[in-house]
């Protein structure tokens, strides 16, 4: 029972810290653009109603919390008026208007100066009678240490699933949760350590560049949603690595069945492999966007390239239960270019397509020449979910993605599309996308039949 407790304070207190930075983070992105035209409007609520600036501080609040892994939030103003109320996940929607506090409680930890997390017991949730929620209420402070807040940010967050592996741990008791639970604790409290030291390393920059940081507003925070996804898909692999050869390692559990060996030794490669290509995507990009990728070029059979890539992706086709077809002239097409790059971004599309297409859908591959601007055309469509075309440019933002929660059904750093997009035009060509939701993705590419030497670009031949 005390191991249980010790449990219960301890994923408090790491959600309530998750909770408070996403609130830090949310007053740092939109309450700061949005407080000199909505304090005003507090001090005369009337002025509320059908007031285009209270709309777009709704539609940006929402935006943002939309990013997130909660189940709701609650904006309050400093004397505990409620200014707006969102269920950010529907799937797990609260079906009782019963947790969140009254306006008195909400003014009395706006007062505070730091956040204020509990646990909410036996909430309904859609599809859970007894949901177990964490709260957090931040108080919304702007300027210096000491001013005085400005409001409230509530948050909501699911931990019915950690709660009912917490009652596991306790009729089961299995040291070795809890020593992963320490493990992870550690290290969660020496990255937010390192995190402080970040952030307080890049305020003080900050106050010198003033110029530079009001240019760079908008694109940090993609990239610091980025970074929240890329640390998610990381830490993914590292725990099954951790966590598995933990259990190797330490033997905490007796006789383990050689089958169960295998598959823990499974999950280890595969967990590895992946985390490999999730860096290798990181360092390509990194490279491309630096001028460090160098292009070897040689004569390069593009129908053998194309068929050779359709063979490597053809088991996960296979698995997924999506057709691979290909229709492709029937004379060679033989380019001069770096092949290395054009199989990656075949590779790529092709790894894409079918993993973005449901069972039953196909993937058609389709290239053709150019005679006229000497130039070779290819093409890969599936049949796959499809992109909004107002969510295409954000797919192909080095740091956007179209579904960027933490919880998103795809896998991935997000960098396929745009590190693709960058060696094409490494490669002296052309890209374009069309996409419409539900309905499938065409991508097509144009390359010049020989690659040459240009500017600002080091071409050398293959050895």
């Amino acid at each position: 029972m005390f191991l249980r407790d010790a449990a219960v304070e301890d994923l408090v207190r790491i959600v309530g810290k998750n909770n408070s930075g996403i609130a830090q983070g949310y007053v740092n992105a939109v309450w700061k653009r949005h407080r000199d035209a909505m304090l005003p409007l507090l001090a005369n609520p009337a002025l509320l109603k059908d007031n285009p600036q209270v709309t777009l501080f709704a539609q940006d609040t929402l935006r943002y919390f939309q990013q997130m892994p909660l189940i709701k939030i609650n904006i309050y103003s400093a004397s505990g008026q409620l200014l707006m109320t969102s269920n950010v996940n529907p799937a797990q929607k609260i079906l009782a208007a019963t947790a969140s506090p009254d306006a008195a409680y909400v003014a009395a930890q706006s007062k505070r100066t730091g956040p204020n997390s509990q646990v909410l017991s036996d909430v309904p949730l859609q599809g859970i009678e007894h949901g177990k929620l964490v709260q957090t209420i931040q108080p919304m402070i702007v300027g210096a240490e000491g001013a005085p807040p400005e409001g409230a940010v509530e948050i909501l967050y699911n931990v019915t699933d950690q709660w009912h592996q917490l009652e596991l741990v306790q009729w089961g008791g299995i040291a070795s949760v809890v020593g992963i639970l320490l493990l992870f604790i550690a290290i969660m409290l020496l990255m937010s350590k390192k995190a402080e030291n970040i952030i307080a390393k890049q305020h003080e920059a900050n106050l010198e560049l003033t110029e530079t940081a009001a240019a760079a507003q908008a694109e940090n925070q993609e990239k610091s949603q980025f970074l929240a996804n890329i640390s998610h898909e990381l830490r993914t692999p590292l725990n099954a690595i951790i966590g598995f050869s933990d259990i190797l390692k330490k033997e905490m559990m007796p006789q383990i069945e050689e089958k169960k060996y295998h598959d823990y030794v499974n999950d280890i490669n595969t967990s590895g492999v992946h985390l490999l290509s999730l860096i290798n995507d990181i360092l390509d990009y990194s490279k491309a966007e630096a001028g460090k990728l160098a292009l070897e070029v040689s004569e390069v059979n593009t129908s053998k390239l194309i068929q050779n890539c359709m063979r490597l992706v053809s088991p996960r086709a296979e698995a997924a239960n999506v057709k691979l077809l290909e229709q492709l002239p029937k004379d060679h097409m033989i380019m001069i270019t770096d092949s290395k790059k054009f199989k990656q971004v075949l590779l790529n599309l092709l790894s894409n397509a079918v993993k973005f297409t449901p069972a039953g859908g196909q993937v058609l591959v389709t290239a053709w020449q150019n005679i006229a601007d000497d130039t070779f055309s290819f093409e890969v469509e599936d049949t796959g979910i499809g992109i909004a075309p107002k969510d295409i440019s954000r797919a192909m933002s080095p740091f956007g993605q179209v579904d960027n929660t933490l919880k998103r059904k795809y896998e991935g750093t997000g960098l396929g599309l745009p590190l693709t997009k960058k060696f094409i035009e490494l490669l002296g060509g052309k890209f374009k996308i069309e996409s419409e939701l539900n309905k499938g993705t065409k991508i097509n590419f144009v390359l010049p039949r020989e690659l040459k030497q240009r500017e600002g670009i080091e071409v050398k031949q293959a050895s």
